[in-house]
């Protein structure tokens, strides 16, 4: 009786390996090696039920030979199963390389937009807001009592109009770095102000169509969405020489959609998102962190097109 359990409990521990190994075929990207050992543990099992045989009806020498067969099979698909888990190991090891060098190359994109941003900001501040605070020193230096009042009444009238300017400087550098419009009404109204500043310093005709209007999105959405359209559209005007951008901003099912154009003079896509250029490996970076990607399709001399998209919940 005791070794007719100890069959029936061997049997149901095989039948639940071979299960679970089964479950594990899509893991394993149905691996030769992991197929092998699977059938393996299904062979075990049907050795296990030539077992109960003997037990149930007492055939044990009927059985003996095909017993001793199914042994050197199950003996031949485990060898040759762990001959081919050499190669699912050194698949396992080729994606754990190719996840470090994914890794590094994200910490390294998060590196470079930081130290750009950084130098940005620096240069902001030393081009914009310095000769300002400098021009303020020089014209409260000139302050004298022994002066005539009109002389240091001038003084004062342009030194309030060097503060006036400081402050409307800081003011850009602010936007710059977090745009209050983007957090207070949200980013339609923020990239329509983005570009109506272009338009006036920048002489380009840049137009804005979209669905989006007055809704709100997840913080993190409208910010990357942000970012995104602000680096094509700074892009275009740096390298490509544009006389025109399109820009179609649009949400569908909770997913911001964004179509870009420009007629500039183009470039090669392969080229630059293998020499990180043009921050569009940032761009990369900041839609992935969003569930989200970018493609670019462009020619030398046919301008750029994107289409970007990013999982945006609606609030």
């Amino acid at each position: 009786m005791l070794s007719q359990v100890i069959v029936y409990l061997s049997l149901l521990c095989q039948v639940m390996a071979m299960g679970y190994a089964i479950s594990l075929f899509r893991q394993t990207k149905f691996n030769v090696a992991w197929i092998m050992i699977c059938t393996g543990f299904f062979l075990m099992a049907v050795y296990r039920v030539f077992e109960l045989f003997p037990v149930v009806d007492r055939l044990a020498e009927d059985l003996y030979t095909a017993k001793v067969w199914l042994s050197l099979v199950i003996s031949l698909v485990f060898a040759v199963g762990v001959f081919y888990i050499r190669k699912l190991f050194q698949f396992l090891r080729r994606v754990d390389r190719i996840r470090d060098e994914a890794e590094k190359r994200v910490l390294s994109a998060v590196i470079r937009t930081e130290e750009r941003e950084r130098q940005r900001f620096a240069k902001e501040l030393h081009d914009g807001l310095g000769p300002l605070l400098s021009v303020s020193k020089m014209l409260l230096s000139g302050f004298d009592t022994s002066k005539p009042d009109e002389v240091n009444e001038k003084l004062m009238h342009n030194l309030q109009q060097v503060v006036d300017e400081a402050i409307v400087s800081v003011r850009e550098i602010s936007t710059n770095i977090s745009p209050h419009i983007l957090n207070d009404f949200g980013l339609k109204d923020a990239v329509s102000s983005f570009i109506k500043k272009l338009r006036a310093a920048e002489g380009i005709d840049i137009q804005l169509r979209s669905n989006v209007g007055r809704r709100r999105f997840s913080y993190n959405a409208e910010v990357i969405m942000y970012r995104v359209i602000c680096e094509l559209i700074n892009n275009t005007i740096r390298h490509a020489r544009a006389s025109e951008i399109r820009i179609d901003l649009r949400c569908v099912d909770e997913v911001l959609y964004l179509t870009y154009e420009d007629n500039g003079v183009g470039f090669d896509v392969q080229q630059a998102i293998g020499n990180g250029g043009m921050g569009l490996s940032n761009m990369r970076y900041r839609l992935n962190s969003g569930d989200g990607d970018v493609q670019f399709t462009s020619e030398p001399g046919k301008g750029v097109k994107a289409h970007a998209h990013i999982h945006a919940k609606i609030k």
